[in-house]
């Protein structure tokens, strides 16, 4: 074979691997997108009896792998200068006030060459989101006349920064795939900055993403008490819309009624039992067998008074509706079993305590969103 012949075999045999790895590379963006559009990792994290339609609003459970198991449950509970071309520009919305935790962030410092506008770091913040990077991420800049790290405002100027990527959440904890996405998109925004990236290990951040949902995923707990009519006895979604709102209850545009406390933490919900969500437009015509009143405990600050709230209004609903409070397997629940419940409650919420978590904590808010 000629020397012309073997270059050109050379030329070919680039060019296909070259092609190959586009296509690699591009399957795998393609298939973050896909993942975060459409919730491909977790099953409806509601129990057995809430509103089917609107899984798209409800929170996910956690899992060690995908596809994700369904919530855990108890029982008597329902199961239900010179800078590469700068991004677009885009509108400096602030970023979100959330402070960077290691315990739960994979968390990339950045030290700039010159001073960098918040809006700017903004901008490109908001950029990072639009990739669909699959995990929430966070932004803050380092305040030097205070020696303290805070949220990014758009009005300052940085000269260091830091971005965190949520090690997990109610889909899981993050991939291999997900951090090395988002070490790529940190290094774009670093050289649109001229900043250097400090990249920690990623090896230990996936050790530590798998030990926090292990963790979460022991915690991760929801109670939902149904009352229930019959055949010949359904309740009206006027008088259930009475009931709720007189009991301080708003409904929500995920087509439940939110119980908020004195702090705006939700204490509980109210989902619809049939696959038909609570809408303002909707309501007065509304027939249903049955409601769910759901408490989501990792996102309720721990209060045995908080608890009880849950109880009474639930028992509220079964005396007003003139219908029977049922465990998920349609029995009638008993003093005992309430009781028992809370026993576990207790449990969970001294667990997140020792791990520096408490429900309905900033962490835990995160975490369990």
């Amino acid at each position: 074979m000629s020397d012309l012949q073997l270059g050109l075999l050379a030329i070919g045999v680039a060019v296909v691997a070259g092609v190959i790895a586009y296509n690699k590379w591009q399957e795998a963006k393609l298939r973050r997108r896909t993942e975060a559009a459409f919730g491909s990792r977790g099953g409806d994290v509601l129990l057995r009896g809430a509103t089917a339609d609107d899984e798209g609003d409800s929170p996910r459970p956690f899992a060690a792998s995908a596809p994700a198991p369904a919530a855990r449950t108890i029982e008597h509970t329902l199961t239900e200068d010179e800078a590469p071309p700068a991004p677009r520009e885009l509108p400096a919305e602030p970023l979100p006030a959330v402070t960077l935790d290691p315990e739960v962030d994979y968390v990339v410092e950045l030290d700039c060459a010159r001073a960098v506008a918040g809006a700017t770091v903004a901008s490109h913040g908001q950029a990072m989101v639009d990739e669909v990077l699959i995990k929430p991420i966070h932004w803050e800049g380092y305040d030097a006349a205070r020696a303290v790290w805070r949220p990014v405002s758009a009005e300052t100027r940085y000269l260091r920064l830091r971005v965190g990527l949520q090690l997990a959440n109610r889909t899981g904890p993050v991939t291999e795939d997900d951090l090395l996405a988002f070490c790529g998109e940190v290094q774009e925004v670093a050289l649109a900055l001229a900043a250097e990236p400090d990249f920690p290990d990623t090896d230990a951040a996936l050790a530590r993403a798998q030990a926090l949902d292990r963790f979460c995923t022991e915690v991760d707990l929801q109670i939902g008490l149904s009352v229930i009519g019959s055949e010949s006895h359904t309740f009206s979604g006027s008088k259930i819309r009475t009931l709720a709102e007189s009991a301080g209850l708003a409904i929500g545009r995920d087509g439940r009624f939110h119980r908020a406390g004195d702090d705006g933490t939700e204490l509980f919900s109210l989902a619809n039992l049939e696959p038909m969500p609570f809408h303002p437009e909707t309501i007065g015509t509304l027939q249903t067998r049955g409601v769910t009143v759901l408490f989501d405990v990792p996102r309720v600050p721990a209060s045995a008074a908080a608890f009880r709230r849950f109880i009474d209004f639930a028992h509220q609903l079964e005396q007003a509706l003139g219908g029977v409070l049922v465990d998920d397997n349609r029995k009638p629940i008993g003093q005992a079993a309430l009781e028992a419940i809370g026993q576990q409650l207790e449990r969970i919420h001294q667990t997140m305590q020792a791990r520096g978590m408490p429900a309905g904590g900033p962490l835990a808010l995160r975490l369990f969103g």
